[in-house]
């Protein structure tokens, strides 16, 4: 969505400084409850995938779920990055976009949206590297089509998922 007002933004301006775009303005305000929004969302699944995950240890002993702050704390670490995306462009983006900008350079405003057209293939690269993470078993599962076989990856409680052959021999 960002990438798509983007394209039109940067593809109105004639100008590149001095052309104004009615959606550039629109989509920041609309961003930062997005960003808000995401931020949250963000920690609700961490703390889900954290209940779900924690209730062995790693020496095989039950413990406790653990402290909302220490699952906060625990998504801050590995989600540190993000986090920090996220809040500046709520806390610094948005006010020099609003304020400093004075609805110059809307051109350059649509450049920068653009960018997130890169979003779903950062998104695919993660999906591939779980998949290499929970191992592939090739051929001879007794699930396979005969053909080279399948891969499966064998999920906790769930069962195993079954992804088609890659053309690319591993």
């Amino acid at each position: 969505m960002a990438s798509t007002a983007g394209y039109i933004v940067s593809t109105s301006c004639k100008h590149i400084i001095d052309d104004q775009h009615w959606l550039s303005s629109a989509y920041t305000q609309f961003a930062v409850p997005y960003f808000i929004y995401d931020i949250y969302a963000m920690f609700l699944c961490h703390w889900h995938k954290h209940q779900v995950k924690g209730h062995g240890g790693d020496d095989g002993v039950a413990r406790a779920p653990g402290s909302t702050w220490a699952i906060a704390r625990g998504y801050l670490h590995k989600e540190f990055l993000m986090v920090l995306h996220h809040a500046a462009m709520v806390l610094v983006c948005f006010p020099l976009s609003v304020v400093w900008r004075q609805g110059k350079g809307d051109f350059f405003l649509g450049c920068m949206l653009m960018a997130e057209v890169s979003t779903p293939f950062v998104c695919l690269g993660k999906i591939l590297i779980q998949v290499s993470e929970h191992g592939r078993v090739r051929g001879g599962d007794g699930g396979g089509t005969g053909k080279g076989g399948t891969f499966r990856l064998a999920a906790k409680g769930s069962g195993p998922f079954v992804i088609p052959p890659s053309p690319l021999a591993f």
